[in-house]
């Protein structure tokens, strides 16, 4: 109880204030019915790109045991039945972390989650070389909770050299449709800040916020293998000059009346919050995040380690609510809520420590 107690002081200290109420609804209700509100199902584990610091690109090499593959619908339904009593009590479900637009039959999808449950809604992500104006059409139809598009930096030059397979002129006539659209308001962009786009990130700020977009995420780039190291802005003393052109890009934000989502550049260790999620991998798997499912290297202070999977049941063959509500898990999830001792296969991720997704620095929230 004492535990739970602190679980709950230090996540209503870390809720931005426009968000309070809506968040503490939710997460009473989940402690109270003991389900998750947010599921991501790897109904792709695939991508039309192959950016050399995603840990996709790894499968059959350092990554020997993860699968390229996109969903079938029928195995959707199968999936999709399994977990039905959680689909019933969600909030929010992603189709993929990776590029979910890939699967042909995202809509149908979609539609089957809605029969479940009417209310439940749909994040989005997207490198956008795949959302054509018919899928934006189709996008229109569906209670989308935000389209979080990856952009990372305002030069063609930047973001070609980062990510491999992009058009930088597609990328930003595509925001535009959806400025067009009724999703407008849905659009969200995350820029990953690294060593070679750094100097980028505050007049990207003035550029998105030409584009129309009001919602940014900047995240730091996760090492997972050495040959990144070089790439990563965060020290354990931080980085005065990346702190400097953060300062500057939340001085913009402010000036624009944009939200500004920042992560630090000065480890401090505060667990992650991926593990809330109730993520089921392409297999069936039960895993923390898609980085534990498979035996994703991490590289942190010139060290990597490299830990087998870390699954907690298949809800093949499992019942879903037994799997999320399994001691270890539960236990998994605590030690991430309270920020302490982390377990020894996130010693290693960034995200652990304030410096990616997690427990980001909002401002104009």
């Amino acid at each position: 109880m004492l535990n739970t107690i602190k679980i709950a002081f230090k996540k209503i200290q870390r809720i931005p204030k426009s968000q309070l109420i809506p968040r503490i609804k939710l997460g009473i209700r989940k402690y109270v019915t003991d389900y998750p509100y947010y599921i991501s199902l790897q109904t792709v584990s695939a991508c039309n790109l192959k950016c050399k610091h995603c840990f996709i690109n790894d499968y059959h090499t350092h990554i020997h045991d993860g699968i390229v593959k996109i969903m079938r619908f029928h195995e959707f339904e199968s999936f999709a039945e399994r977990l039905r009593p959680m689909i019933q009590k969600a909030s929010y479900f992603q189709f993929s972390t990776f590029e979910a637009i890939l699967n042909k039959n995202l809509f149908k999808m979609m539609d089957l989650l809605l029969e479940i449950n009417p209310a439940i809604q749909f994040p989005f992500l997207s490198n956008t070389m795949e959302l054509s104006s018919e899928k934006i059409a189709e996008l229109e139809k569906y209670p989308v909770s935000e389209i979080n598009v990856s952009l990372d930096g305002y030069t063609k030059k930047t973001v070609e050299d980062f990510k491999t397979g992009v058009v930088f002129e597609q990328i930003i006539e595509t925001l535009k449709k959806l400025k067009q659209s009724s999703l407008k308001e849905k659009i969200a962009v995350t820029f990953v800040a690294h060593a070679n786009n750094i100097h980028e990130l505050p007049e990207f700020i003035d550029f998105v916020n030409r584009l129309g977009i009001k919602r940014i995420y900047v995240s730091n780039i996760l090492t997972f293998t050495k040959d990144l190291e070089d790439l990563a802005l965060y020290t354990k003393q931080g980085n005065a000059d990346a702190q400097t052109m953060f300062d500057d890009a939340v001085r913009r934000a402010k000036k624009n009346k944009q939200v500004l989502s920042m992560p630090r550049l000065k480890p401090e260790q505060m667990g992650c919050q991926a593990c809330e999620t109730f993520f089921v991998d392409i297999n069936g798997n039960v895993a923390p995040c898609d980085f534990l499912a498979v035996t994703t290297p991490f590289t942190l202070w010139d060290e990597t380690v490299q830990s087998p999977p870390l699954i907690f049941g298949n809800i093949l063959r499992d019942d879903p609510i037994e799997i999320y509500r399994r001691k270890d898990f539960k236990d998994f999830r605590s030690a991430h809520r309270l920020g302490k001792e982390l377990p020894k296969q996130c010693t290693h991720c960034i995200d652990a420590y304030g410096l990616m997704c997690s427990n980001r620095i909002h401002h104009n929230l």
